[in-house]
């Protein structure tokens, strides 16, 4: 892929500003609980809280680092990148959103791909990406196209947790060793009864590699975020540990 070019703070902080449009911040204090049963635009947070991204970026990735957020929605993670001097990709499957985010930024774009997250590495190629900082769809919550065939939101329960075991295998190709990778997921209802999207992102991560270093929810102290996380809602930082060599066969 183009290496993306270098952007001072102060050329990209001049670009338009990214609005949450009828997205709310879950993280925002004004908002007590997620509320899972309603699915119309703006009744669930589907957007990154600034400064969570911001402390992400900067206790796991480096100046020149490339961060790839691959479900770029409204492009918050892609910009935080950008203004903290990491190379920045963002990625979504619906292209009025990469087209709206591109249009923001302006020239001073990183790189900026409409494709379907769960064909990253045909895109990144492997070990490409120092950090991953993302939020998937929760679900079928929040249906973010009406008919685009690879939009995650769009399935089933069960296709949707298949769909995130694919894109776990793919992060894990595109990461360097070592590389972190940071997921922001909550709980949802489904059909009355709650899913627990914590626990099975957890899980389908770790069968494809990850190991867990950190994981934070409603409980974890104020002092451990920028944010507090609500109830039901998960901050998961992964990392992709890097194999240790071989012992070579010794005979006595």
């Amino acid at each position: 892929m183009a290496t993306p070019a270098f952007h001072s703070q102060a050329t990209v902080r001049n670009v338009r500003s990214f609005p949450q449009a009828t997205q709310l911040d879950l993280l925002s204090t004004a908002w007590s609980t997620p509320q899972f049963e309603r699915e119309e635009p703006g009744a669930f947070a589907l957007s990154f809280s600034p400064a969570l991204v911001r402390e992400l970026i900067q206790s796991y990735s480096r100046p020149g680092d490339t961060v790839l957020d691959c479900f770029l929605g409204s492009g918050t993670a892609y910009a935080e990148a950008l203004w903290m001097s990491r190379r920045s990709i963002g990625m979504d499957c619906n292209p009025e959103m990469v087209e709206d985010v591109r249009d923001r930024i302006g020239d001073v774009a990183g790189d900026l791909y409409c494709a379907d997250a769960r064909r990253l590495a045909d895109v990144l190629g492997p070990e490409s990406v120092d950090l991953v900082v993302t939020q998937p769809p929760y679900g079928h919550t929040h249906k973010f196209s009406k008919d685009l065939p690879s939009d995650l939101s769009l399935l089933s329960s069960r296709d949707f947790l298949s769909a995130i075991e694919v894109v776990a295998a793919e992060l894990f190709t595109v990461l360097k060793p070592d590389g972190y990778c940071a997921i922001l997921i909550g709980d949802i209802k489904d059909r009355g009864r709650t899913m627990p999207l914590g626990f099975q992102f957890v899980h389908r991560f770790l069968s494809r590699g990850f190991s867990v270093v950190n994981l934070y929810d409603a409980r974890t102290p104020s002092s451990h975020l920028p944010v507090p996380l609500h109830a039901g809602e998960y901050l998961m930082i992964f990392q992709k540990k890097q194999k240790a060599p071989k012992r070579p066969l010794t005979t006595s």
